[in-house]
C-alpha cells in the first residue's frame, strides 16, 4: 500500500511538474506580444536619455528639416547634420507634441519589437526536437529572445533615441522573412518573392540608417546557404539586392536627390572621394577610431575588445556574447572539418531543413561587414542579440539535441548574469520637457544674429530654442577643424565677412582651452567675456553651454 502510494505520488509529482511546464509554453507567446509594453515600462524605469546623439544632432536635425534651414545653417552637427532625417523628423515632433514619459514610453516600445521578431526567428530556425517537444515549442524560442534582447547595447539604447534598436527591426524582420518556410518553391510564396521581400525590408531601414549596411549585405547573400541549384540561389541574391535598392530609395531617395544636388554625392557626406564631391575637401564622414590596428587584431578582435571596451565604443559596457559566439564559431568549424556527426546535423540532420546553416551564414556576413566597416559596438546591436539563437545552433551541432540545448541554457544565464548595460547618459524623468532648451534670458529677444559654435560639444539642441532668424555657424567639432581651403570653411567666412548684425560664439565651458579662442581668432573675434550666458537644457551635458558676443579683433 505505501509502495503505491509512494508511486502514485512521485507519479503525480512528474504530471503537475509538466503541466506547470505545459501552462509556461501556453504564456509565452502572449508574453511574447506584450513585450513593448514591458520594454516601454522599463524605458521609463532606465531614466531619460540625454546621450550626446541626442543634444549633438537627433533633436536638431527634425527641427532643421522642418524649418528648410539645411544651407542656412553651416554643420551645426558637423557631418551628422547631413543624415537622413525621417526618423529624427517623427523625433522631434513627438518631442515637441508630447510629455517627456509618452516619449520614453513610446520609443521603448517600438524597440521591444525587438523581442518579437527574436522570438519567432528562434521558433523557425530550431527542429522540434531543438524546441523540446512539439507539445512544447515556446519555452526555448522564448527564454533565446529574452536572452538575446538583454544585450548590453540594447539595454544601454533602451528608450534613446540612438536608431540602434530601430535600425534591427528591419534587419530581423527580413531574416524572417528569409526562416519563413523551408524548402523554397515549396512555400507559399515564390522563390524569388521572398528573398525579394527580405532585401525590401532591410533596404529600407538602409534608407533610414546607413549604419545597417553591413546587415543589409547579409541578408543579400543569406539564400547563397540554401537548398537548391547554384544558379537559383543566385539569382534569389540578385532578386534580393535588387530590392533593397528600392527599399533604400523608398526610405532615402527624396534625401539622395538633395544630397547630389547640394553637395554632388548622394551619400554624401560619406565616399566623397567615390562620387567626386567639390566637397571632398571636407573629408569622408567616417568615424575609424574603433577599427582593429592589423590583421591579427582582425582575426580575433571579440577576444581583444570584450575586455577592453574601450576599443569599440564611447561608452564603457561590458558583454562577453559576441566572445561566446566566436568562440563556438571556431570550435563548430574545427569539429565541421573533421566530423562526420557534425557536418550531418549542420546539413539539416537535426534543424528544419537549410535555416540553421543560413542563419550562421548570415550572421557570419553580418560580423565581417561590421568588422570591416565599422567596429562601433552599438552597430552590432543586431548581431549581439541574435547570439543566444546563434549558440543554440551552434552547440547543438556539437553535441547533439539534449546536451546542445542544455549547454546553450547554462551558458546564455552566464552571458545574463555578466552584463552590465552600455553607460550612455540618462537622467531621472521630471516634469520638465524632454529637451527643454531655453536662451538666456538678456538674449530672448536675439534677432538677425551669427551665432559661430566651436568646440568639440554637442549642443545643436539648443538651436531650435532661439528665434529662426539667428544663423548658426560650426567653426569646428567632432571629427571637423578648420582648414582654409575647405568649403565649409570657405562658407563660413562668407557669411561673417559680409554679416552687419551681432556675432556671437556658443561653447562648452569646459572646452575654453582647447582651441576654442584660437578658432574664433581664425575669424577675428575674440570672446567679451563680461557677456557670457548659460544656455540651459533639461538633457544639457555636465558642464554648462555659454552664450557671449565676439568682439572683433582690435576693437575689445
Amino acid at each position: 500500500m505505501t509502495a503505491q502510494t509512494t508511486t502514485s505520488g512521485t507519479s503525480r509529482g512528474k504530471n503537475d511538474g509538466l503541466e506547470i511546464f505545459r501552462y509556461a509554453n501556453a504564456a509565452i507567446p502572449v508574453l511574447v506580444w506584450l513585450a513593448p509594453l514591458a520594454s516601454g515600462l522599463l524605458s521609463l524605469y532606465m531614466g531619460k536619455s540625454m546621450a550626446w546623439d541626442l543634444l549633438h544632432y537627433h533633436y536638431y536635425n527634425g527641427y532643421a528639416f522642418l524649418n528648410d534651414r539645411l544651407g542656412y545653417d553651416i554643420l551645426p552637427a558637423v557631418f551628422h547634420t547631413f543624415l537622413n532625417p525621417v526618423l529624427d523628423i517623427a523625433f522631434y515632433v513627438g518631442v515637441e507634441t508630447l510629455p517627456a514619459r509618452a516619449v520614453g514610453f513610446t520609443l521603448g516600445a517600438i524597440h521591444g519589437i525587438n523581442v518579437i521578431l527574436l522570438f519567432h526567428c528562434a521558433r523557425l530556425a530550431l527542429g522540434p526536437r531543438v524546441r523540446g517537444s512539439s507539445a512544447m515549442p515556446n519555452l526555448l524560442p522564448g527564454f533565446l529572445a529574452a536572452a538575446g534582447f538583454g544585450t548590453a547595447a540594447a539595454m544601454g539604447t533602451l528608450g534613446s533615441w540612438h536608431h540602434d534598436l530601430i535600425a534591427s527591426l528591419f534587419f530581423l524582420g527580413a531574416l524572417l522573412i528569409l526562416l519563413g518556410k523551408p524548402g523554397g518553391g515549396r512555400g507559399r510564396l515564390p522563390k524569388l518573392l521572398r528573398p525579394a521581400c527580405a532585401g525590401l525590408v532591410v533596404g529600407i531601414g538602409l534608407g533610414l540608417k546607413l549604419t545597417l549596411a553591413p546587415f543589409v549585405l547579409a541578408i543579400v547573400a543569406a539564400p547563397l546557404a540554401t537548398a537548391g541549384r547554384a544558379g537559383d540561389r543566385v539569382l534569389a541574391c540578385a532578386a534580393a539586392g535588387m530590392a533593397a535598392v528600392v527599399g533604400l530609395l523608398l526610405s532615402a531617395g527624396f534625401w539622395m536627390v538633395r544630397m547630389q544636388a547640394e553637395f554632388g554625392n548622394p551619400f554624401f557626406p560619406f565616399f566623397n572621394r567615390l562620387f567626386g564631391s567639390p566637397f571632398v575637401g571636407a573629408g569622408e564622414g567616417r568615424d575609424l577610431r574603433y577599427l582593429p590596428a592589423d590583421v591579427l587584431e582582425y582575426l580575433v578582435y571579440p577576444v581583444i575588445f570584450s575586455f577592453d571596451a574601450d576599443r569599440i565604443s564611447e561608452a564603457p559596457w561590458r558583454d562577453f556574447r559576441l566572445l561566446a559566439a566566436f568562440a563556438v564559431a571556431v570550435a563548430l568549424l574545427v569539429a565541421a572539418l573533421t566530423t562526420r556527426m557534425v557536418r550531418w546535423r549542420l546539413n539539416g540532420g537535426v534543424f528544419t531543413g537549410f535555416n540553421a546553416r543560413m542563419l550562421l551564414w548570415t550572421a557570419l556576413v553580418g560580423y565581417a561587414g561590421w568588422l570591416v566597416l565599422f567596429s562601433i559596438y552599438r552597430y552590432a546591436v543586431p548581431l549581439e542579440m541574435l547570439v543566444p539563437l546563434l549558440l543554440c545552433v551552434m552547440l547543438v551541432a556539437l553535441l547533439g539535441p539534449r546536451a546542445g540545448t542544455y549547454a546553450t541554457v547554462a551558458c546564455c544565464l552566464a552571458l545574463v548574469a555578466t552584463t552590465s548595460k552600455a553607460d550612455f547618459a540618462r537622467k531621472d524623468w521630471n516634469d520638465d520637457p524632454f529637451v527643454g532648451a531655453s536662451v538666456p534670458v538678456q538674449y530672448r529677444g536675439l534677432r538677425d544674429a551669427v551665432i559661430l559654435m566651436a568646440g568639440r560639444s554637442a549642443d545643436a539642441h539648443f538651436i531650435p530654442a532661439f528665434h529662426p532668424s539667428n544663423r548658426f555657424i560650426r567653426l569646428d567639432g567632432f571629427d571637423y577643424a578648420y582648414r582654409a581651403d575647405d568649403p565649409f570653411t570657405r562658407q563660413a567666412a562668407a557669411i561673417v565677412s559680409g554679416h552687419e548684425g551681432p556675432v556671437f560664439g556658443m561653447f562648452r565651458r569646459d572646452r575654453r582651452g582647447q582651441g576654442v579662442e584660437e578658432a574664433f581668432r581664425s575669424f577675428g573675434f575674440v570672446i567679451g567675456d563680461d557677456s557670457c550666458a548659460k544656455v540651459e537644457s533639461t538633457v544639457r551635458p555636465p558642464e554648462p553651454t555659454f552664450l557671449c558676443r565676439l568682439s572683433p579683433l582690435g576693437r575689445r
